[in-house]
């Protein structure tokens, strides 16, 4: 509907001032979405892992923090970050703030992105999906890599398709430069690299850009060759040797063996489909639209592939299918290799950069390029996964169980009913979310003079867990375990244990009560599924 002034001349539809403003909106999206992670970011407590970064990230000095972030399966740069912005604060939005806002700055940089390869009608509906998508939010609201790695390969990608359309040197260099930045936030990074270093080669080869060009993302290339050594000397060769009892190539086997290749005993085609449709469903967190996702992103692949001619102004239509295709066929080399795990996981999200981008072209299409119903079309799939989206149990919480809420009533019930002479005995990924809260955000010295644990203590509050085996508190040793714990540290009989369970378990006590009768006394206190506590005494008969 069109408005008149007095004067006879007529002011712009809404749909032509929407035409002219698509950046204003899409920027105004992109707050919306960053005022929802930053509510997210407020409201969760620290899972184990974000409490063990700021935890690598809490030393003395720069150094300190830089060789402990080698204990990680991670590249250090979320560390130095952390180092440095605990002094802005240390409460949980505060620290998660860095990802937030990078996980913001991804939103835009990709819609740009998009604009640029694939048009605008694609772009907003690509934009709208990584802003509102519930994984998408859950990863930027969270202390973890991803976000980082996310912002920088978007970044990257966006400046190559402008070194070539401006036959720009200085922004091949700038686009190199973000590329090292996503390999320091996460080894993802590496793939990502690898596949969009095939697509400049090919496009290089079909466009012929100047020399200078050339030279620019030559340099750039032998730059991240040497980064990718010098992270295997300083780093991974140092894991492997930690862990003697995996290969080299499938370093990470041990906490997630069911994303790896097995030869012996998994059929590679069989797993490569499980694999890739299980990327698409953790990236729309609903199953349903996760298969249908994986459809959609094959036709939109097909779309580019047959397409001849190329919209004005827009890259070659069969490179970007190229481009949309060679990292999942990159990721089932790494995979037939060993070299990286492959699945519904969230070590493989640089791939939604991609899986996305062929969605948001088949739905343009589906919408046959009409802004408002492709528009429509990607705002009902996000309603749909919000609405009856489920986040993996092993690597997300819910929000209600993460709610910040269930953490405090937690430490305020334990350092309420926890005498300085009683102990409390947990698991190593307990250890690092309740040495973060009951510590007040302190560095923690822990004290491994007695073999086989390890111990801390806070506020007069003595807590112990096994070193430097993870085996604390699992229902298969733990009536022989906490015994050995208490004739290590002469616990007298009558002594009172506080057994805290939190990390990716839920229900430890029922089980152990269901396993062994003798364990069937104790109360028990629960603060959501994830975390809960009760106390055991010193002498008494377990078998």
């Amino acid at each position: 509907m069109a408005f008149s002034r007095r004067d006879g001349s007529a002011r712009p539809t809404v749909r032509q001032w929407v035409s002219r403003h698509p950046d204003f909106l899409a920027a105004v999206v992109v707050i919306v979405g960053f005022f929802w992670r930053v509510y997210l970011a407020h409201a969760m407590f620290f899972s184990p892992d974000e409490a063990w970064h700021f935890s690598v990230a809490n030393q003395g000095s720069l150094r300190q923090a830089y060789q402990a972030s080698l204990t990680l399966f991670h590249p250090p740069l979320l560390i130095l970050i952390l180092y440095f912005w605990r002094d802005l604060g240390t409460s949980d939005l505060v620290l998660r703030l860095p990802c937030v806002i990078a996980g913001s700055a991804f939103c835009w940089v990709y819609y740009k992105w998009l604009k640029i390869i694939l048009g605008q009608t694609v772009a907003w509906v690509g934009l709208l999906l990584v802003t509102f998508l519930p994984t998408m939010i859950d990863m930027s609201a969270d202390l973890r890599q991803y976000a980082l790695m996310l912002v920088f390969s978007a970044c990257a990608a966006y400046l190559l398709e402008r070194a070539f359309t401006r036959n720009s040197p200085a922004r091949m260099l700038l686009s190199s430069g973000c590329l090292y930045l996503a390999m320091l936030s996460h080894y993802s990074g590496f793939l990502f690299a690898a596949s969009i270093g095939v697509y400049a080669m090919v496009r290089m080869f079909a466009e012929r850009p100047r020399a200078r060009v050339v030279a620019a993302w030559i340099v750039g290339q032998v730059g991240g060759l040497g980064l990718a050594w010098f992270f295997y000397e300083k780093q991974i060769t140092k894991l492997a040797a930690l862990h003697q009892e995996q290969p080299l190539n499938r370093i990470a086997d041990w906490y997630i063996a069911k994303f790896y290749y097995h030869p012996g005993q998994d059929h590679l085609l069989p797993f490569l489909f499980r694999g890739t449709f299980g990327i698409f469903r953790f990236t729309f967190a609903w199953a349903v639209i996760g298969y249908i996702a994986v459809l959609l992103f094959v036709a939109g692949a097909v779309f580019l592939l047959r397409e001849r001619p190329s919209s004005p102004g827009l890259p070659p239509a069969r490179l970007i299918g190229v481009l949309l295709l060679w990292p999942f066929v990159l990721s089932w080399i790494a995979v037939a290799g060993g070299l990286y795990p492959y699945g519904r996981t969230r070590h493989c999200i640089f791939l939604a950069i991609f899986g996305i981008a062929g969605v948001s072209l088949a739905l343009a299409r589906m919408a046959k390029q009409k802004m408002a119903s492709a528009v429509a079309l990607a705002l009902g799939i996000i309603i749909l996964c919000q609405v009856f989206g489920t986040p993996p149990s092993f690597d997300m919480f819910p929000l209600a169980d993460r709610r910040r809420a269930q953490m405090d009533n937690a430490v305020a019930f334990i350092r309420r009913e926890v005498s300085p002479s009683d102990v409390i005995y947990l698991n190593k990924s307990t250890e690092f979310q309740l040495g973060h809260y009951l510590c007040d955000q302190r560095p923690i010295v822990f004290d491994r003079s007695v073999a086989g644990f390890e111990s801390f203590s806070c506020h007069g509050l003595r807590v112990v867990s096994s070193f430097p085996y993870d085996d604390a508190v699992l229902p298969e040793t733990f009536s022989d375990k906490w015994k050995e714990m208490a004739r290590a540290y002469g616990l007298e009989p009558g002594s009172k244990v506080w057994v805290v369970e939190g990390g990716w378990t839920s229900g430890f006590a029922e089980t152990l009560t269901w396993r062994f009768a003798e364990f069937s006394g104790p109360e028990i206190r629960n603060f959501g599924r994830y975390l809960e506590v009760f106390s055991l005494t010193v002498g008494q008969p377990t078998s």
